[in-house]
C-alpha cells in the first residue's frame, strides 16, 4: 500500500490527528499482510505529535524489526529526518510505553485484551469472507451482528478489546459440561453440543 502524507490534509504541517489516522491505516495494512510505503514528498515540516502518534504506537505493537521490513518511509526532508530522530529518542519511547502500559492496566487485564483482540480479528475476517463459517466457528448466528462485525476497523477492534471483560460468551451449557464429565465423547458429539441451540 502507498500513502502520500500531503494528501491527508490541506494543512502545511500535518498534526497528531493525521498521524493517528495514518497509524490506523498502517494497522489495517499490516493485518492484511501488506507492506506500506509512506511518502513525505512535498511535506516540508511535520509536528512532533504527528510522528509520535504515527510511529510510537506501531513500534510498541509490532516491534522495530517488523516495521523495518514492512514499512518504508520515502522522500524525507532534512527537517523531517531531524524531527524523526528526536521523536525516536529513548526518553520519548520509554514515556510512551509507560503510558500505554498504564492505560492497558487500568482498562483491562492484558490476557483479556489479547483474547478479545484475537477473537474480534478472526470474527471480522470470517464475517467478511464466509457468514456460514462465522456462525459455525465463532458462534455469530445473528446476521445483523455479523454485518456489524465485518465493518469494524482495527481501531474499533482495539477499543472493544480494552473493554475489561470478554467480548464473547461460552457456547455450552452447564448440562453439556456435566454430561461431558460423566462419560467420554467423540469429537462429533462435542461439535454438535457446541453448535446446537442452548
Amino acid at each position: 500500500m502507498y500513502i502520500a502524507v500531503k494528501n491527508m490534509t490541506d494543512l502545511k504541517m500535518p498534526q497528531p490527528c493525521h498521524g493517528k489516522s495514518l497509524a490506523r491505516l498502517a494497522r489495517e495494512c499490516f493485518t492484511s499482510h501488506q507492506a506500506l510505503i509512506v511518502d513525505f514528498d512535498g511535506v516540508g515540516a511535520i509536528s512532533q505529535g504527528f510522528l509520535q502518534e504515527l510511529f510510537l504506537p506501531l513500534v510498541a505493537e509490532y516491534g522495530a524489526d517488523f516495521l523495518r521490513s514492512e514499512l518504508q518511509v520515502i522522500n524525507v526532508s532534512p527537517d523531517i529526518d531531524k524531527a524523526m530522530k528526536a521523536a525516536f529518542n529513548a526518553n520519548a519511547l520509554n514515556h510512551f510505553l509507560g503510558q500505554r502500559e498504564n492505560q492497558l492496566n487500568q482498562a483491562s487485564d492484558a490476557e483479556i485484551y489479547d483474547l478479545n483482540l484475537a477473537w474480534l480479528i478472526k470474527a471480522r475476517e470470517l464475517a467478511r469472507e464466509n457468514g456460514m463459517l462465522a456462525e459455525l466457528m465463532m458462534g455469530i448466528g445473528d446476521e445483523a451482528l455479523r454485518l456489524a462485525i465485518s465493518q469494524l476497523s482495527i481501531n474499533d477492534i482495539q477499543q472493544l478489546a480494552q473493554a475489561g471483560w470478554l467480548c464473547f460468551a461460552p457456547r455450552f451449557t452447564a448440562n453439556f459440561l456435566q454430561d461431558l464429565l460423566t462419560r467420554p465423547h467423540d469429537v462429533v458429539d462435542v461439535l454438535l453440543g457446541l453448535s446446537g441451540p442452548h
